[in-house]
């Protein structure tokens, strides 16, 4: 990322969601397992990177993540644990892993050992769970207290979610409604905007939202990418998915509301994503 970049697009769900998180050398560090959101006047930002079973457990349901959960808590040192986000400013870019600076790298190393337990004797126990993209993390853990005397690296760059924040989870899925009370698709994507600072990525706005009354083309991309796969099938799922539909958020009501659902304002014209 060069300074003076302009604004970027990233659908945070299909960019950002399970993806790798990669050292500046290489290393796999683990993989997104939610993503902060915090309100900022009538805006979202996106705020921060959330890793480990702490913030897996969010998108799990029912009792299922209410169990993951209680087993990490259980088994964590800290006396008050809470997951660990790496703030977006550690970003340094994304493609088809998100890569973060050495400092949000070395921090990450800390939380290994716990981390890795987990996902090998709990999370990779559970139906369809796996690792992101099949690898483990490659670095090995740091002991506490090894990062001191390090000269020249900053304070660990992690740290617990912000107040009031929402993790990305708390938002998909929920139903929109339109202004009358009819059901109109559950949401599926949030497409937020930002520009690099130098080598750092700013927070991202949360620009629109995207819904779907139909999942599985939207959870591989095929509603908000129009280049996602072959041309034959584009065409196919353009069809198949040809009520999803894309709105600005600020025409949306409930964001806020952890568990309500979402209402369209009498102002807002949804359109399909593709032809955002």
């Amino acid at each position: 990322m060069s300074a003076g970049a302009r604004t970027e697009t990233h659908d945070v769900v299909l960019r950002l969601l399970d993806h790798q998180l990669v050292a500046p050398d290489g290393a796999l560090l683990g993989n997104v397992d939610d993503v902060e959101l915090v309100e900022h006047g009538t805006r979202w930002l996106v705020t921060g990177l959330m890793v480990g079973p702490a913030a897996l457990s969010q998108r799990m349901p029912g009792r299922l993540g209410d169990w993951l959960y209680a087993v990490w808590r259980r088994l964590h040192p800290a006396e008050h644990p809470t997951p660990v986000v790496v703030p977006i400013e550690h970003v340094l870019r994304f493609d088809s892993a998100v890569h973060v600076d050495e400092p949000a790298a070395h921090a990450l190393t800390l939380t290994f050992g716990l981390e890795l337990w987990l996902r090998k004797h709990v999370v990779g126990r559970l139906p369809g769970a796996r690792e992101a993209g099949g690898e483990k993390p490659s670095r090995r853990p740091v002991e506490p207290g090894a990062e001191k005397g390090r000269e020249g690296l900053p304070p660990a760059p992690t740290r617990a979610p912000l107040d009031g924040a929402l993790g990305l989870s708390a938002l998909i899925g929920r139903q929109v409604r339109d202004a009358h009370g009819e059901p109109q698709g559950r949401v599926t994507e949030l497409r937020c905007a930002g520009r690099p600072r130098g080598e750092r990525q700013e927070p991202l706005r949360v620009e629109s939202v995207v819904y779907s009354r139909r999942l599985l083309a939207s959870e591989l991309g095929y509603s908000v990418d129009r280049q996602q796969g072959p041309a034959l099938v584009r065409r196919a799922v353009r069809t198949w998915q040809h009520r999803d539909r894309l709105v600005d958020v600020a025409l949306l009501e409930g964001v806020g509301d952890v568990d309500g659902e979402l209402r369209l304002r009498d102002s807002a014209r949804p359109r399909h994503p593709h032809d955002a």
